[in-house]
């Protein structure tokens, strides 16, 4: 089975180890847009007050045992008809196929429209 992940950050990889705990033949794949998978969120109050003072350190885990991982690829468009994700990397563009198909990347959270949201405090 070919698991294609889209997505580095705790959600990607938690997926991609949780599919290669339960299938140890699945052929596991994780793009992100980025250098650094899982990197550590809550390693920030240290990189904002100094104590790491080069934020990539964050990256606590860079690689995992049975786990391709293409850095620098971003998912432009999925076929799901094709069961193919379309990315875009340095080298130009590429059509991955997955049997399954895992997005895990991630949000922004939603600021509502409410009187005094922008107040101070």
């Amino acid at each position: 089975m070919k698991v294609l992940i889209v997505g580095g950050s705790d959600a990607g990889v938690s997926a991609a180890l949780r599919v290669r705990e339960l299938n140890p033949d699945a052929d596991v794949t994780l793009i992100l847009a980025d250098d650094y998978p899982n990197f550590s969120i809550c390693g920030l109050p240290y990189y904002l007050s100094g104590e790491t003072p080069d934020w990539r350190s964050l990256a606590h885990r860079t690689e995992f045992p049975g786990i391709q991982i293409l850095r620098q690829h971003r998912a432009i468009a999925i076929d799901s008809g094709q069961k193919t994700v379309l990315v875009q990397h340095r080298g130009g563009e590429s059509v991955l196929p997955y049997d399954r198909l895992v997005i895990g990347t991630g949000a922004e959270p939603l600021r509502p429209d409410i009187p005094g949201r922008d107040l101070v405090g």
